[in-house]
């Protein structure tokens, strides 16, 4: 009799290991799950290798709406607003953090930009833009090294 019981202890303890398993599995399936660093709507932004290839997509297409290096987001109902310091280098895998320029996406994919500071200051009092809400400071601050060199871009 304790065999048995010992048994179905074991069995179940395996099944409660597969289920587990099975879990994170699923949960690691989605195509967008682990380089998602803010979301809204189907609009996202990943960073696939490094964080400073940070750029805006849309879930329904596999070209990026705002390319790296976004470092600052904000989003309402209408509008989409980015913040960029754009790529530089041979390979492009260093970006120029002395540069920002500034994005405006509306909701049905249209892209505004690159803008200036002061294109997206007379913008956003017309268009009623929304507030920057997430920034990533490591990239608005040009700390974040170049992943072609390992140089910090200056």
């Amino acid at each position: 009799m304790r065999f048995l019981v010992k048994i179905l202890g074991e069995m179940k303890l395996l099944k409660l290991a597969l289920i587990a398993v099975l879990c994170l599995a699923f949960a690691g399936c989605s195509k967008w799950w682990i380089d998602t660093c803010w979301k809204s709507g189907k609009f996202r932004l990943i960073a696939i290798d490094t964080k400073s290839q940070m750029c805006l997509i849309h879930e329904d297409s596999p070209v990026a709406l705002v390319g790296h290096t976004v470092f600052a987001v904000g989003a309402d109902s209408r509008y989409i607003v980015l913040k960029q310091h754009p790529k530089c280098g041979e390979w492009g895998m260093e970006y120029d953090w002395t540069i920002t320029n500034y994005f405006i996406v509306s909701r049905d994919k249209r892209v505004q930009g690159p803008l200036n500071k002061e294109q997206f200051d007379a913008l956003s009092v017309s268009l009623s833009l929304p507030p920057f809400t997430k920034v990533f400071k490591d990239l608005e601050a040009g700390s974040t090294w170049g992943a072609a060199t390992g140089e910090r871009k200056k």
